[in-house]
């Protein structure tokens, strides 16, 4: 089976899949090698994203996100490299409009990718309305997991936010006695207020479940610090913890909003690919001392 990388929780692993393809998400960590010819003041994840690929010319190809200047950058610095790669435009939209405009371009990706897997289109939409009743089954299996974990008396529930170099910190985190809630790029459950049903369009379906998702800080307005906001009331979050690159101006301008809108305890922890594990284990026991004792 053919293979595609992607980084971006905006791009459908179900629609890759459904087009025949083996699809692995890029998920770095602090020892990852960084294209040496891009400037320093340019996005982390877009560095080591393109290093990535170009040491991996056995894929098919990467599918990137036209979410932001950073990603559009990668997009045609991976073209000028004669890297294969694919383009989703995601909107900046919202309502029925943005399901409509991402409906489209999630039908051109689709067509793209059944070019070259040779794959028809009737198995495509098939394996996708497969693909999307997976999805709501892991969805509904993780949420009856948290809530046998959120019962634990010896843990903190707390809302892990952050950038592809976020992951590394979780077994330190639940070695300080937090219960965490990923909001990490990886994390693919569905958050909405209202549940999701399939209908007879399954890349209308794919459309919603993907604007469905919590947003990225992209889209830092309103729209996703009420989401981040219902998210811990609903799941009796009690603090957040933020783990950000440098250079990355979305996350940057969305911390200070973060905890105004919130009403909780925020600790930012700030990387540039580098760790400082002894700096924030000190930090992390404060701030778990703060949400103890107020």
């Amino acid at each position: 089976m053919c293979t595609l990388g992607y980084f971006c929780r905006y791009v459908p692993q179900e629609l890759l899949e459904a087009c025949g393809f083996k699809a692995v998400f890029f998920k770095p960590d602090f020892s990852s090698p960084q294209c040496s010819s891009l400037p320093v003041p340019f996005c982390a994840l877009c560095k080591t994203f393109i290093s990535w690929a170009l040491n991996h010319r056995e894929f098919s190809g990467f599918v990137v996100p036209l979410a932001c200047d950073a990603s559009r950058r990668t997009y045609e610095i991976l073209r000028a490299l004669s890297v294969p790669a694919f383009s989703l435009d995601v909107p900046a939209l919202a309502g029925e409009t943005a399901v409509e405009r991402l409906t489209e371009n999630l039908d051109d990706l689709a067509r793209e990718l059944l070019a070259q897997s040779g794959r028809s289109f009737l198995e495509f939409t098939a394996s996708l309305k497969q693909a999307l009743e997976e999805t709501l089954r892991q969805q509904e299996a993780f949420f009856r997991e948290w809530g046998k974990r959120r019962r634990a008396p010896d843990r903190i529930p707390l809302l892990f936010s952050g950038s592809h170099f976020a992951h590394v910190l979780l077994p330190l985190l639940e070695e300080k006695g937090f219960l965490v809630f990923p909001d990490l790029p990886e994390n693919r459950i569905l958050l909405g207020e209202e549940p999701l049903s399939l209908t007879a369009s399954p890349l209308e379906d794919l459309a919603r479940f993907t604007l469905h998702r919590l947003p990225c800080p992209r889209l830092s307005g309103p729209a996703r610090r009420t989401a981040l906001k219902r998210l811990c009331g609903t799941l009796g979050l009690r603090g957040v913890v933020i783990v950000f690159s440098k250079f990355c101006d979305f996350q940057l301008y969305e911390i200070g909003l973060l905890g105004r809108s919130l009403g909780l305890p925020v600790l930012c922890l700030e990387h540039d690919t580098t760790p400082s594990f002894p700096q924030w284990e000190t930090r992390l026991d404060a701030f778990r001392e703060m949400i103890l004792h107020g």
